[in-house]
């Protein structure tokens, strides 16, 4: 397939990694010189990998898992709690005649910026060194929160000394310049929180326990460490905007009290997160050297990388992406982040048109999340029955039966068989949903070289930016509750367009 999109010899580079396999394995007979076949003895042990070394442990000690199990924890819940408390100071600081438009504007923002910036971003993870790249990310992740709630405290002082709660958006305090820039800030210092949110989880996920679990030879490992981190994220995903909501509250209307309680919880969470790196970094010496080697033809490729700009890294970035075929199941992924059909803003704001009350929208919540904890146990079931392109590919068909529920929900009369049907092809779909993300990220650990891991996770992490960006200017154009049903029909067009991506690539492996 030489250098098309998505066509790199992935499949050469698998049967080599078989032949591998089959050359170091003491119990396959290979002829000798002579001709015979040869014969190992009984207590020869395996020269495939280190699990048979005797020198090295059978698999990754425990410690290891949790301490990647602590540092991830301390991530997600410090980036879901401050992802729902940004939007409840947005919606306070904006205009009251316009309360949505703070939140929208950040969110496209932030999309836009992950969109232009993490192929550089994952490019700058490829030619650094694991800790030392981890901790830029983290320190510049958590300045650019802290100064955000900075800001939005600012902004607060400054709005209820111009006069209370309601300002409409051509009030003087909404034209004095000072405000603008204030608001430009919090929306650049957002999105650059967000970017290195993502940074981060590419250099853990997408380079560090791939690399440890390749150091072990331990297949197992790394399956069910990606679950348990699934897990994690879903929990995080549930409870972590209760905590935030509890937090918020717990100053009244006044919002200032919680700027300051984001501001200094994400400051300790570096500290936890640093330590876990730390100790995970010194346990595994591998993870200290990064692989040196190229295929014949990439030396151009890899110098495209060494650094020239954030432009030229995303290009470079781009290019290594489209090599690999996993690329396309990659790609299938990030268009199903056009979806509105979730527990995203833009649904939660239509049921509650709907008539759904704010109890019932919690539980349905708490139904979908603990859904997609089932698909992820569904997945380790799968995975270890089947490989992984197969799957994928029942994962991705289920997702679309479901969310065929939701889109059929649109041609019933009645309104409460209707709104039923949109909820439950919701709560039905994420079995797939999260099992279809499981499979695709573990087909990218495993078969993209250690050199283009961080490059390849930061342009699969802008695609699913871009696609998300899509939702949000689909919920601009299309703003009122009565034209949801445009939303519909593009996000499940957008679902069986990834379907047919997945297809694609299933059938070319």
């Amino acid at each position: 397939m030489g250098n098309t999109p998505f066509g790199r010899r992935t499949d050469d580079l698998q049967t080599r990694s078989d032949q591998d396999l089959r050359s170091n394995d003491p119990n396959t007979l290979t002829p000798d010189e002579s001709g015979a076949p040869k014969t190992f003895p009984d207590s020869a042990p395996p020269a495939f990998g280190k699990r048979g070394d005797s020198r090295l442990p059978d698999a990754p000690p425990p410690s290891i898992r949790n301490l990647l199990y602590t540092g991830h924890f301390t991530s997600q819940w410090a980036e879901r709690t401050w992802e729902f408390t940004i939007i409840l100071l947005l919606t306070a600081i904006g205009p009251s005649d316009m309360a949505l438009l703070l939140p929208s504007t950040f969110g496209l923002f932030c999309c836009l910026s992950s969109l232009l910036s993490l192929g550089a971003v994952g490019a700058y993870i490829d030619r650094s060194s694991r800790i030392s790249a981890f901790r830029a990310i983290l320190i510049w992740q958590n300045f650019s929160v802290v100064s955000c709630t900075a800001a939005c405290y600012t902004l607060l002082v400054l709005r209820e000394s111009a006069g209370g709660k309601v300002l409409t958006l051509d009030s003087e305090f909404f034209q004095d310049p000072f405000t603008t820039y204030l608001l430009i800030f919090i929306h650049v210092m957002g999105a650059s929180s967000q970017i290195a949110s993502k940074g981060s989880s590419v250099s853990i996920e997408k380079d560090w326990v791939p690399e440890i679990s390749k150091e072990y030879d331990d297949h197992g490992w790394l399956t069910q460490t990606n679950v348990q981190m699934r897990q994690i994220d879903l929990g995080c995903k549930v409870v972590a905007p209760v905590f935030a909501g509890f937090v918020v509250a717990w100053g009244g209307e006044d919002l200032k009290p919680a700027c300051v309680a984001m501001g200094a919880f994400n400051f300790l969470t570096i500290l936890v997160e640093w330590w876990s790196s730390k100790k995970v970094y010194s346990m595994v010496p591998k993870l200290a050297s990064k692989a040196e080697h190229k295929e014949d033809g990439d030396d151009d490729r890899m110098d495209e990388k060494s650094g020239g700009g954030c432009i030229s890294d995303n290009v470079a970035s781009l290019q290594t992406y489209c090599h690999y075929t996993v690329g396309l199941a990659g790609l299938a992924l990030a268009a199903l982040y056009v979806n509105v059909l979730s527990y995203g803003s833009i649904m939660l704001a239509y049921v509650t048109w709907r008539g759904m009350s704010p109890p019932t929208i919690g539980l349905t919540r708490g139904i979908s999340a603990t859904i997609g904890l089932l698909g992820t146990i569904a997945y380790k079931y799968s995975s270890s029955k089947m490989n992984l392109e197969n799957t994928g590919l029942w994962s991705i068909m289920m997702q679309a039966a479901f969310l065929g529920i939701s889109y059929s929900s649109q041609f019933v009369d009645d309104d409460n068989t209707s709104l039923a049907m949109l909820v439950a092809g919701v709560c039905g779909s994420r079995v797939g949903l999260w099992s279809f993300d499981l499979a695709v990220s573990q087909m990218m650990q495993e078969r993209i070289p250690e050199e283009d891991r961080g490059a390849v996770g930061g342009i699969q992490t802008a695609l699913c930016s871009a696609f998300e960006m899509l939702s949000y200017v689909m919920g601009i154009v299309w703003a009122k509750p009565e034209e949801f049903r445009f939303l519909i029909d593009f996000s499940y067009a957008g679902m069986l367009g990834a379907a047919a991506l997945y297809g694609v690539f299933w059938g070319r492996s």
